[in-house]
């Protein structure tokens, strides 16, 4: 049988999942208060997802570096940080695998789903775009993953690397523009 293609992958760092969940309206107030505070502490957003779930309940899910938790942890909890009503649910140690869909998306997402359960490894979360479809599970399962995809899909010959091999920071320097 000929493997799907597929434009490439993707492995991020180890991270932390917090889903934030509440019943009232989701205002972009709250969404850019939190990456305003987020930002504040030189902390990035690896991943964010909006879900209106069917009890009506919302959920924005964000992933954070791991090592980021604690502190993030500590924000979310203040009082006034988010609505009343809203609860944060933390997952530490998952690590989001990007597949680069070639042209079938919904058959490439169909065959991640079908080839992880069989192997038992958790999906917590999926992200889609035009380019790509992410998938949230345990960072230690990340390799397990990656080793199932592979044994089903056709990656490109000169495929990048899929882990990554650098590490970005914000900084307090400013560097000018040079022209």
């Amino acid at each position: 049988m000929e493997k799907v293609k597929l434009g490439g992958l993707k492995q991020s760092l180890e991270l932390c999942q917090f889903d934030l969940t509440g019943s009232s309206n989701l205002s972009e107030n709250m969404v850019s208060k939190i990456s305003a505070l987020l930002a504040s502490q030189k902390i990035n957003i690896e991943l964010v997802t909006y879900n209106l779930k069917r009890n009506k309940n919302q959920q924005l899910t964000l992933c954070i570096s791991q090592d980021t938790c604690v502190k993030v942890s500590k924000l979310l909890g203040k009082d006034g940080c988010l609505p009343a009503g809203w609860g944060v649910h933390c997952r530490e140690h998952v690590g989001v695998l990007t597949v680069f869909p070639h042209h079938s998306a919904m058959k490439i997402l169909g065959l991640v789903i079908a080839s992880w359960t069989s192997q038992s490894i958790p999906i917590y979360g999926i992200a889609t775009s035009l380019s790509t479809i992410s998938f949230i599970t345990d960072y230690h399962r990340v390799d397990m993953g990656i080793k199932a995809i592979q044994n089903s899909f056709q990656l490109p010959d000169n495929h990048a690397p899929i882990k990554p091999e650098l590490l970005y920071y914000q900084s307090d320097r400013v560097k000018k523009r040079e022209r």
